[in-house]
Order: structure tokens, then C-alpha cells, then sequence
């Protein structure tokens, strides 16, 4: 599985098919990690509640991860995809002592939303999981939480960028891990016809 680590804002036109390849040339399964803002444009919305109910999809600053997957466009499977890359960050988490609790493909911490996500298929599967570094410019009748509200990722008072990427790093290591495991497993299963 490729990685790529930009700064980048996220304004979910990425959430496209292929969006890794035509900016990156990449062309394997891959996992584009974004640091950078939020705010998803109507014309880019995935969810259709959110659509139909105009909600507001933003942050001032997040941590995205992009997974797209070409093995399959089934979307059950993505959205298995989702909740198990979700499993990963709330394990990592707790690596850090901080408690979440998972409702779907959605983190909270004591009641606040920390994290966003949405599944979609085209050719390919494409996941984009979306993690709150600031509270600033999130939506005001939504409540967050963000990485920036846990000492154990500041330095002095700021976040510090270092502890930041040693914690994008177990994230990506532990998905490929679980996605790589599990291929394994279906290779070495026995299937009854």
C-alpha cells in the first residue's frame, strides 16, 4: 500500500476515485495523509442527509487520511473498511490515554465529536477519515473535541508536530497491518464448497 504525507485543505472533492492518481501518479492501493483545513462544498457531499440538512462539514485544521482500495467497489466491504480503520484510531488512541468511544465510523470523547468519515465506491473504494487537530471553525451546534484538547499531543501549549506524526505513523502501520493480515488469512483458509 502506497503512502503519501501533503499539507493539504480538504473540501472532499478527494474523496473522488482516482483523485490520488491524477494528482500523484499513484496507482496502487493507497493511503494519502492531509494535514490541513476543512470544508466539504455541496457538490462534494457524499452523505445525502448531510446534503439534504445543509450541514456543515468543517475545521479550521485535521489530520485526513484518503484510503482508496481498487481490489473492489463493493461497498459493504469499504464501509467494513471504514469501521475497522476506525477501530484502529480509537486502539491507537488509548495508546495515549485518551478514552473514545465509537458510534459507527465516528469518534467522541466525552460526548464531542472528535473525528468525521464518510465511504463511497466508483472503479475503486475510497474512505476518507477526517480528525480534528482544532475545535476552530467547527460547526457551532455541533460539539467537538480535538488533538489539540490532549496534552499527551502538545509540547508546552501548542501541539507539537513531532508527536503528531509518530501518531499518524502507528495509525498507518496498524491498518496495513490489519489489511495485510487479513489477506494472509484468506490464503490460508480452508473454503467448504
Amino acid at each position: 500500500m502506497k503512502i503519501l504525507k501533503i499539507y493539504n485543505n480538504y473540501d472532499g472533492s478527494q474523496i473522488k476515485p482516482f483523485w490520488a492518481r491524477e494528482k500523484f501518479s499513484i496507482s496502487d492501493d493507497n493511503i494519502v495523509v492531509m494535514i490541513g483545513s476543512m470544508d466539504v462544498k455541496s457538490e462534494n457531499m457524499i452523505d445525502w442527509d448531510d446534503l439534504r440538512d445543509h450541514k456543515a462539514i468543517k475545521t479550521d485544521k485535521a489530520v485526513h487520511f484518503l484510503i482508496e482500495h481498487y481490489d473492489s467497489n463493493d461497498i459493504q466491504l469499504a464501509y467494513c473498511r471504514q469501521r475497522i480503520f476506525c477501530v484502529v484510531v480509537k486502539e491507537i488512541l488509548q495508546k495515549y490515554n485518551v478514552d473514545a468511544e465509537r458510534k459507527g465510523s465516528d469518534l467522541y470523547v466525552d460526548g464531542k465529536k472528535l473525528s468525521v468519515s464518510i465511504v463511497t465506491v466508483g472503479e475503486v473504494q475510497k474512505i476518507h477519515f477526517g480528525i480534528n487537530l482544532t475545535t476552530k471553525g467547527t460547526p457551532s451546534d455541533v460539539e467537538t473535541v480535538a488533538l489539540e484538547n490532549f496534552e499527551c499531543f502538545k509540547e508546552d501549549k501548542d501541539i507539537d508536530n513531532a508527536k503528531i506524526e509518530k501518531f499518524i505513523d502507528e495509525i498507518l502501520n496498524r491498518y496495513i497491518f490489519d489489511v495485510e493480515k487479513i489477506e494472509k488469512d484468506i490464503k490460508k483458509t480452508r473454503i467448504f464448497e
